[in-house]
């Protein structure tokens, strides 16, 4: 709507200019002759004081001076009503106007308004009749004293018309200030819409193809030990190999397809493929036992996916980063209300003199932010010989998942643990 308006703006000049063209026609009675110039002159200045305001006042000077000099018809022939024209082009000056010398505007306002006084005071036939009797002759201290009336009236008045030009000006720039802030806010939540899906793409192939690539690599690195000494362990290899690969695959189709879990109510995992899960981990070099206490509940897509994502990349972990030989524990349990993931590895043992570094990436970060997302939390721990991923998922709806955490006792670290 304001779009529409500010496209249109322009003609509000022009079309003033016709309509008070056309009240005064009426008004006055009049038809066009030499005493209209002044009239036409100020209506021009109207018509195009929004598009050209500094020739617009000049032209409106020019007429009022040119009255002065006596070359326009003085006041009674011109008429009055043509002076109602003057405040309609300070205003629409001041509307248009995009010079910095803002000053100008009101200057003009009172110049007009004193060549205005003058003009009158120079028709005497038009003062005396305005008066009701000789004015002239009775002394210099009355005379001035009724042009300094007359010239506060119009400046009052041309001023008035400036001051609304002004207030205008500040409503039409504080509107368009208001429209480009909100093309602006739209424009920054959009980025970080894109932005949000792009950092969840990144989490989704970060698990997918870490975890793949990580028993791929195992398993080929495998093969070439064995294929000469052990060759029927090469086929069971190969298969892990493909079915890792294949699953990556899949996975990542449907990523690019766009089959997010946010858009079906299918999940892509189900707590029951984390058997799988640690199947092909165990076949890979890494055991892994696993433990369910409690009662399972029903849960929604996201929490299935999050829950097999969670132990997907703790899983890999601890086969990257652990101690393969000494296998790993992942223990589900189940309450009434939530689960509590818990997956303990055994660290690989290093001389006292080598300094401990901190695995870069971000496996925990993600871990964190996708816990986060279904209302949980996810917390590292960190023992002498072992080191312990504990994780909380609420099965309460999402406002009510903060409570729940809340209300959930946290998990037992290790004894003798550092986080």
């Amino acid at each position: 709507m304001f779009k529409t308006i500010q496209s249109l703006r322009f003609l509000a000049a022009p079309a003033t200019a016709v309509l008070i063209l056309g009240i005064l026609l009426i008004l006055e009675q009049r038809h066009f002759d030499q005493n209209s110039a002044l009239l036409l002159a100020l209506l021009t200045g109207v018509a195009v004081a929004e598009m050209l305001p500094a020739t617009a006042l000049g032209l409106v000077f020019v007429a009022l001076a040119l009255q002065g000099l006596k070359v326009l018809p003085l006041v009674l022939l011109s008429g009055v009503l043509s002076y109602a024209a003057v405040p309609v082009v300070i205003f629409f000056a001041m509307i248009g106007w995009k010079n910095r010398n803002r000053w100008v505007v009101p200057v003009s306002a009172v110049v007009f308004a004193g060549i205005t006084t003058v003009n009158w005071f120079t028709d005497q036939t038009w003062i005396n009749f305005i008066f009701g009797n000789q004015l002239y002759g009775r002394g210099l201290l009355r005379t001035l004293t009724y042009a300094f009336l007359i010239f506060g009236a119009f400046a009052a008045l041309n001023l008035a018309a400036w001051a609304v030009g002004m207030a205008v000006n500040s409503v039409s720039r504080s509107r368009r200030a208001q429209l480009v802030a909100e093309t602006r806010l739209r424009e920054t939540a959009t980025e970080l819409a894109v932005e949000q899906e792009r950092n969840r793409i990144a989490g989704e192939l970060h698990d997918v193809l870490a975890h793949s690539l990580t028993v791929i690599v195992a398993q080929a690195d495998g093969i070439r030990f064995i294929h000469r000494t052990e060759p029927e362990s090469v086929d069971q290899a190969s298969r892990v190999i493909a079915e890792s690969a294949r699953t990556a695959l899949v996975e990542t189709r449907r990523l690019i397809e766009g089959f997010s879990t946010k858009l079906s109510n299918q999940p892509t995992h189900k707590i029951e493929d984390l058997a799988i899960l640690a199947e092909r981990l165990s076949s890979s070099g890494m055991p892994v036992t696993m433990e369910l206490t409690g009662e399972p509940w029903d849960m929604t897509a996201v929490q299935q996916l999050t829950v097999y994502r969670l132990a997907q990349e703790s899983l890999t972990n601890a086969f990257k980063h652990g101690d393969r030989n000494r296998g790993t524990h992942l223990h589900l349990a189940w309450a009434a209300t939530s689960l509590e993931l818990r997956v303990r590895s055994s660290l690989i043992s290093r001389p006292a003199v080598e300094p401990k570094t901190t695995p870069s990436g971000r496996g925990i970060a993600g871990m964190k932010a996708r816990a986060a997302a279904a209302g949980g939390w996810v917390e590292t721990v960190r023992g002498a010989e072992t080191f312990e991923v504990l994780a909380f998922l609420p099965s309460a709806a999402p406002d009510q998942h903060a409570a729940a955490a809340r209300k959930q006792p946290r998990l037992l670290a290790l004894e003798g643990a550092q986080p």
